[in-house]
């Protein structure tokens, strides 16, 4: 077993290790510490922990490698020595699951930037969140993993051709065999058979769709963080709003330019240019493992900012390694002043 194999599994062991750990207390924090006007959002919040622990621990199981060669780009799962080694299709589904969890991922982070456009307005925004309207936004992340599970189960599912075509490349930067591998994956264009290649309609469309998808996720965070942006900074000039109230709204534009950062820099950024260079005939294979890395970190950072910016959270935070160290506990500051509900 290579350096670089041990090294990955160590950093994936780690990865879910920490993911788990840290969302878990993000669920303790929203559940015993949450402000009183938070409202609805803290199911959403528990909701999205969840997400990421589930994304996490598929991760693990999968232990993919997301590879971009020639004209192609897939997540493998090496099958050696794995309980799946003779249950491939179930290997597959498990492969193409944990590659919808990126869907759901990135579905959840733009219901948080919706509801911190709603959450932010003074006319009891955040009705639109309330009773039933809550399941229905909670679904939309599950649809959109569900959607993006299909198209790689029908559009871009394991071939023999495709993973012979990877063989060599595979082996000489994993050293993996590819008679022990399952994989989901877009290759642009396919042999002919007499030494040329054609264009693969059937593995476009899916590329497509999923770019689609993950697009249309992408424009929604911009808009409504943006959107967000501009009220945050009338709320924060306008004189007419207590300290407290410019205080919180600041830790809101904080917390929302982080959340807008980490999943571009984890996911958006690295899976558009897998997507997209194979297609303009861009050579990424060296770079696939710093893609790797990425996609299994992304459920790690994305709670930090919340823990962090969020003064409840922050406070009961520090103040159990406080206690553990027989330091002073920090109050945090309360206030009487009608405010909008924490996004």
């Amino acid at each position: 077993m290579s350096f670089s194999h041990l090294l990955k599994t160590f950093a994936q062991f780690v990865a879910v290790t920490f993911s788990m750990a840290i969302n878990a207390v993000l669920i303790i924090l929203v559940v015993y510490h949450s402000p009183d006007k938070i409202g609805n959002y803290k199911y959403l919040m528990i909701y999205f922990c969840l997400i990421s622990m589930f994304y996490a621990a598929i991760d693990f199981t999968v232990q993919p490698y997301l590879h971009s060669y020639g004209s192609s780009f897939s997540m493998i799962m090496d099958l050696r020595g794995s309980v799946f080694q003779n249950f491939h299709y179930v290997a597959f589904l498990l492969t193409s699951s944990l590659a919808g969890c990126f869907g759901m991922s990135i579905y959840a982070i733009s219901i948080n930037f919706v509801y911190r456009f709603f959450a932010i307005q003074r006319a009891n925004g955040t009705k639109n969140f309330s009773g039933f309207k809550l399941f229905f936004w909670l679904s939309i992340p599950i649809v959109a993993g569900i959607a993006w599970l299909s198209v790689g189960v029908f559009l871009m599912d394991y071939d023999e051709e495709f993973a012979e075509y990877l063989s060599e490349s595979i082996y000489k930067s994993y050293g993996l065999d590819w008679h022990y591998i399952t994989l989901t994956g877009c290759m642009y264009f396919r042999s002919d058979g007499n030494g040329g290649s054609h264009w693969s309609v059937s593995d476009t469309t899916g590329a497509a769709v999923l770019t689609g998808i993950m697009n249309t996720a992408f424009f929604i965070i911009l808009y409504f963080g943006y959107r967000t942006k501009k009220m945050i900074n009338c709320l924060t000039t306008n004189k007419g709003d207590t300290r407290f109230s410019q205080r919180l709204q600041k830790q809101l534009y904080n917390a929302l330019v982080a959340q807008t950062l980490i999943p571009i820099t984890f996911l958006f950024i690295p899976i558009g240019i897998l997507f997209s260079a194979p297609l303009f005939g861009f050579d990424l294979e060296r770079w696939s493992y710093l893609v790797t890395f990425f996609y299994s970190f992304y459920p790690v950072v994305d709670p930090i900012p919340t823990i962090f910016f969020i003064d409840e959270y922050r406070t009961a935070f520090l103040n159990f390694f406080r206690r553990t160290l027989n330091r002073n506990q920090v109050t945090p500051v309360k206030s009487i002043d009608i405010v909008p509900e924490l996004p």
